[in-house]
C-alpha cells in the first residue's frame, strides 16, 4: 500500500504523546499537504483509523468463526472463564469482554446448550450468578487455545513482537477513550 495515500503526515509514537513528522509542502503555515488544514488532515486519519479497525473486526470475526468453528466473543468467553476453575459472576464477565448484558447473555446460552458453561447462584449472594466452564468446556478450551496460538501468529505475520506490542497499546489506550467520550 502506498504509504502517501494512508495518510498526509505519519505519526510516530514518542513517548506519551504523537509527534507530527511532516512538513509543510504547499499551502499557507497551518495548512496541510495538500493545502487542508491540519485539523482536517487528522479528521481524515482518524476516520481512516476507525475504518481499518471495522475491517479488521470483521475479518477476524469471520476468519474465527471459519477457521476456529466459533465466534470471537465466544472464544473470548471461553478464554475468560478459563482463567478461574470457580468462574466468574456475570456482572465481571460482561465488564471484562466489554459487551452488552444481553449480548453475553445470548453468548452463554449458546455455550450452554453446547455444554461448555453452566451458571450458577452466587456462594455468598443467591442473586448473583457465576459462569463457569464445565468439564466439557474445559477441554473445549484447551482444543482452541492450541490452535489460537496459531491463528494468532498466522494473523500477525509480519509483524514484530515490538509493533504487536505497540499496537496492543494504542488499542488500549484507544478503548479507553472511547469509554469515557462524550460528544456535546
Amino acid at each position: 500500500m502506498d504509504p502517501g495515500k494512508l495518510c498526509q503526515y505519519h505519526y510516530s509514537i514518542g513517548g506519551a504523546q504523537m509527534k507530527r513528522q511532516a512538513t509543510v509542502k504547499s499551502g499557507e503555515a497551518g495548512s496541510g499537504i495538500d493545502g487542508r488544514s491540519d485539523a482536517g488532515q487528522r479528521h481524515d486519519l482518524n476516520n481512516r483509523l476507525f475504518f481499518r479497525l471495522f475491517q479488521a473486526a470483521n475479518i477476524y470475526e469471520a476468519q474465527a468463526v471459519r477457521q476456529l468453528n466459533l465466534s470471537a466473543v465466544q472464544g473470548a468467553t471461553l478464554g475468560a472463564l478459563s482463567r478461574d476453575a470457580n468462574g466468574m459472576p456475570f456482572s465481571d464477565l460482561y465488564t471484562y469482554l466489554s459487551v452488552s448484558r444481553q449480548n453475553l447473555d445470548a453468548v452463554l446460552k449458546r455455550l450452554e446448550q453446547a455444554g461448555l458453561v453452566e451458571r450458577l447462584e452466587g456462594k455468598t449472594d443467591r442473586r448473583q450468578r457465576v459462569v463457569r466452564l464445565t468439564p466439557a468446556g474445559v477441554d473445549a478450551w484447551a482444543d482452541i487455545r492450541q490452535r489460537t496460538i496459531d491463528f494468532y501468529r498466522q494473523g500477525t505475520k509480519g509483524l514484530s513482537a515490538e509493533e504487536v506490542s505497540t499496537c496492543a497499546e494504542m488499542l488500549s489506550r484507544i478503548g479507553r477513550a472511547l469509554k469515557t467520550m462524550q460528544l456535546k
